[in-house]
């Protein structure tokens, strides 16, 4: 299109794209209570399906829901949800009040001339009809409810709530229910811990552990396991733990998140009876089975043990943990502590536990820190060992900062006993001076310590394998096998061979009525299905049963070339003729065995052409091309054979490596 001149300016204008006149409206801000609750009745409506994997897919996403809760949607949601007004509706409507008007109506139309000037929104997704209340649903708004109330830190109110919860769990009796009276349990115990009042549930929690493990409620059993370890270990209570950790089972198809709980308890318990290798192995379980995203503090947590046991049986950690972002301000102290033992100073080691004792007495560190004082010790009469082959208990004391030299004598003898450092304590015989010698250096691959660490880790891979395969799911097989063709000509063959045997039960019961004796062939049914006359199904549809017998003709097949009965009785095979006995029978000289008269025993001819079969062999060894004419006479030797050479002469001697059979003459 050519530009367009203005007349009266004279300036041609350039061709542009005008904006258009109607613009884009904003999309108008979402409603984020209106959306919590749509997603809310979503998972309601898979949980009044009844299917323990739907409720713990709904669990899986409750930390989601949990920020997603306020006053306003949990009070709608109880109000729809739970429909039969009831002293448990009320209390949970007294929970969480709504004083501001609801403008989140979903489930109902506005009207046209409300609707306009209104500012409530509609939910984005259409709206759902009200189902009969389930009570896993019914549940579910429970503990959303009390979620609520322990974020706000309304322990007394959330308190009764979880109570409530967990009577009306039991009220129901329903094992579709346990993940969520878990649940409830949970946060019980964790309100009576912030009120410091964890000791007076220690009976309910016994109890209830009971009750679970008779009914094999497996989430709740788990729970309460770890429940009550954390009760017992925070009321200083470590034989009980212990004592329950051996008594007790953890179930297989538990949480993750529940084990991880569970493997910590037990690395803390192993660690106050000095086991630390098992310490370790349960710490560094629970690390790996944590979530990888969240759960930071519990993670923060079982580093600092790890740290700490680490120290303990001699490890150094490295640097680079303490340097990760989620470490780096919470294992400060750890890593002061680290460079102490590390170096074997022992005044930084008391300044460090002098500075920090607060901090490792909030983390209940501080019992197996005191202990760390003994390896710090070893760590540098370690170090002074490797560096001097022969030095004084004087000197040593000098450096560890100890005024006792025999106080430091025993801890020297106290390292070489643990087997810390190879080395041993004599004396001068001129002064009495005492020294320690350090013997050399073995080396470590010389030993059986790589292949203990090497059985270790392999050890482990299996065990993580055996936990993989047994953590898989399969598809419940709710489909039916479409029968095969294979399978239908089975079946039909069979129905064939049913019908042979009726047939033949039959004709025996005919004979044997009129009197008849067998018959030469047997019949047999040939069966073949006739049709009635007329092609066309007049009625559309597939033949019935009562159709089939009316329609149907079964047919007796009959031979089609017939024999008379002087031919049949004359036949060499007919069963009318009977066997004729051999009379003219012998007794083998050489093997007793039967055979008849002017002829050869079967059994001798056997082995003499076995025999002669295996001479042949040998000769043709040396001329192996068959048909070939042998070149030289043979002569076939047996091992007890007396032969004189000049009958040898010329002859090819076939060498047979056993005795001449009697039978077998030398002129056969």
């Amino acid at each position: 299109m050519a530009p367009m001149a203005n007349p009266a300016s004279g300036v041609e204008k350039m061709e542009v794209d005008e904006p258009s006149k109607a613009a884009e409206e904003k999309e108008p801000p979402k409603d984020l209570n209106a959306i919590a609750l749509e997603n809310i009745k979503e998972h309601c409506a898979l949980l009044d399906k009844g299917d323990v994997h739907f409720v713990a897919r709904v669990l899986q996403v409750l930390p989601k829901t949990r920020k997603q809760c306020n006053v306003e949607v949990l009070h709608r949601l109880v109000t729809s949800q739970i429909a039969s007004p009831s002293l448990h509706k009320d209390a949970l409507l007294a929970w969480v009040p709504c004083n501001v008007p609801l403008a989140m109506e979903v489930d109902t139309k506005l009207a046209p001339a409300a609707s306009t000037g209104s500012s409530a929104l509609k939910s984005p997704r259409p709206a759902r009809k009200a189902a009969t209340t389930s009570p896993e649903s019914e549940l579910y708004v429970h503990l959303l409810v009390l979620l609520y109330l322990v974020d706000q830190n309304k322990l007394d109110d959330a308190k009764k709530c979880a109570e409530m919860l967990i009577s009306r769990a039991d009220s129901l009796d329903k094992r579709s229910l346990d993940p969520i009276v878990a649940k409830g349990i949970f946060y019980l115990a964790l309100i009576y811990e912030r009120q410091h009042k964890l000791h007076e549930l220690g009976c309910f929690l016994n109890s209830r552990l009971r009750t679970a493990t008779l009914r094999r409620q497996r989430e709740s059993q788990a729970v309460l396991i770890y429940t009550l370890l954390r009760c017992y270990l925070i009321n200083k209570q470590f034989q009980s733990a212990a004592k329950l950790v051996s008594k007790v089972t953890f179930p297989e198809g538990a949480n993750n998140n529940d084990l991880a709980r569970f493997l910590y308890y037990q690395g803390r318990i192993k660690a106050l009876q000095l086991d630390y290798t098992a310490a370790a192995g349960y710490f560094l379980q629970a690390m790996r089975k944590a979530p990888q995203e969240a759960a930071i503090g519990f993670k923060q947590n079982v580093q600092k043990w790890i740290v700490v046991i680490g120290l303990l049986q001699g490890e150094i950690p490295e640097r680079s943990m303490f340097r990760q972002p989620i470490y780096r301000k919470c294992l400060q102290p750890y890593l002061e502590l680290t460079q102490a033992a590390r170096l074997g100073d022992l005044a930084k080691f008391n300044g460090v536990v002098k500075q920090h004792g607060p901090v490792f007495e909030k983390d209940e560190t501080l019992t197996l820190i005191v202990r760390l004082r003994q390896n710090v010790i070893k760590t540098a009469v370690k170090q002074i060992s490797l560096a001097y082959s022969r030095i004084t208990i004087k000197d040593i004391a000098q450096k560890l900062g100890m005024s006792n030299e025999i106080e430091t004598e025993y801890l020297v003898a106290k390292a070489i006993a643990d087997g810390a450092i190879d080395a041993v304590i004599t004396c001068e015989t001129k002064d009495g001076q005492r020294f320690m010698r350090s013997s050399e250096t073995v080396n470590v691959y010389t030993t059986t310590e790589p292949q203990m660490h090497f059985d270790s880790r392999i050890r482990y891979c299996l065990e993580l394998h055996n936990q993989a395969v047994k953590a898989l799911r399969y598809p419940p097989k709710n489909k039916c096998d479409v029968e095969s063709i294979e399978a239908q000509r089975e079946r039909e063959q069979q129905f064939k061979l049913k019908m042979l045997r009726t047939w033949q039960l039959v004709q025996h019961a005919i004979d044997a009525a009129m009197g008849l004796g067998p018959r030469f062939p047997p019949l047999a049914p040939a069966v073949a299905i006739a049709g009635c006359p007329s092609t066309v199904n007049t009625h559309g549809g597939s033949y019935g049963i009562e159709e089939m017998i009316h329609d149907m003709r079964i047919l007796l097949g009959v031979p089609k070339h017939r024999t008379s009965k002087p031919k049949k009785t004359t036949r060499k095979f007919s069963w009318t003729r009977l066997l004729t006995p051999t009379t003219d029978l012998v007794t083998c000289r050489n093997c007793g065995s039967f055979h008849q008269a002017d002829t050869i025993c079967g059994k001798c001819y056997e082995k003499v052409h076995e025999l002669t079969n295996e001479i042949k062999r040998k000769m043709m060894a040396y001329n192996p091309f068959k048909g070939e004419r042998q070149d030289k006479e043979v002569f076939v030797r047996f091992s007890n054979d007396t032969v004189d050479n000049g009958v040898l002469n010329g002859k090819r001697i076939i060498e047979m490596e056993k005795e001449r059979p009697t039978w077998f003459k030398k002129l056969f």
